[in-house]
């Protein structure tokens, strides 16, 4: 028989200590992915505007992830972050480039979950963590599971005017060249499984305290997939190019006192300053690439 922990104010996290992570508010947690599936708003619906760039994002339940381990989806307690819904880029904070977008909406939503396209994927691979999913040229209408199902439920809203990389990550999750998200939670209540269970945990109740963007910048072959199908343009990774020279300039003048890098300056010359993440001195580089074959 699998053993529960029981639920508590403070539930000792001790068995989880291989994976605890130090998260936004500075408490101790986990991060996993969720595989997700995305769509356009329902006409009528909060946030629907053909010009806005929003999009619905529906994490199933019951998913494996790489650890064994599954989220069920009807024990998220959405308080916390709902006091800040921001949706980041790989859990980092601190700087405007992190910030994507903002969560319209977050609940948890009961009822026929919506099915994936059964069409094999031809764009991108998908993350490690999750299942693969359809390459979209053509969005078409998503069937329905016919079994009822909990499943978190979020409506983004990208921040694509202010930053160059919302605007890239809003196209790749558009048209599904991303398709998973990473949750920030504490665990309140979880059991034990093993090899009879067919999971190595289950988390039955948790707090969600931060949800990210996954495979930006860790993965450019994406980036490379969506320009070749038209789902990004050039002049969105001009752009975003050109906001990682100036991050880059404005982080080494602030660490050094020094002069900063000119803009027009040859990306293969830079050196990462102190407190800029080597990846996205590595996507600069690889976005200057493309734009030259382009």
């Amino acid at each position: 028989m699998n053993s529960i922990t029981p639920l508590s104010p403070t539930p000792d996290l001790a068995p989880l200590h291989d994976r605890l992570v130090a998260l936004s508010d500075g408490r101790p947690g986990l991060r996993g992915t969720l595989s997700v599936q995305t769509r356009a708003p329902s006409p009528g619906s909060p946030g629907e505007a053909p010009s806005l760039p929003v999009i619905d994002f529906i994490a199933s339940n019951e998913t494996l992830d790489r650890y064994g381990e599954i989220i069920l989806a009807s024990g998220w307690r959405l308080e916390n972050y709902r006091r800040n819904p921001v949706f980041q880029n790989a859990h980092q904070y601190g700087d405007v480039l992190f910030t994507l977008g903002k969560a319209l909406i977050t609940e948890v939503r009961s009822g026929p979950l919506p099915a994936a396209d059964a069409t094999p994927a031809q764009h991108a691979p998908a993350p490690q963590d999750s299942p693969p999913t359809a390459s979209q040229d053509t969005p078409s209408p998503l069937a329905f599971s016919p079994q009822p199902s909990a499943f978190l439920f979020q409506r983004i809203q990208f921040a694509t005017d202010a930053n160059p990389i919302a605007k890239i990550a809003y196209g790749l999750y558009r048209d599904r060249f991303l398709n998973a998200v990473s949750v920030g939670f504490i665990p309140l209540r979880w059991e034990e499984g093993g090899p009879e269970a067919g999971f190595r945990r289950r988390y039955l109740e948790q707090e969600l305290l931060e949800v990210s963007a996954v495979g930006l910048p860790a993965n450019p072959d994406a980036l490379q997939l969506a320009f070749r199908a038209g789902a990004l343009h050039k002049s969105d990774l001009e752009d975003l190019l050109d906001f990682l020279r100036q991050f880059s300039s404005r982080r080494s003048s602030d660490a050094s006192g020094s002069e900063a890098h000119a803009a027009s300056e040859s990306l293969a010359g830079f050196s990462a300053p102190p407190g800029f993440e080597t990846e996205w001195l590595g996507l600069a580089r690889e976005l200057s690439r493309i734009l030259r074959a382009a």
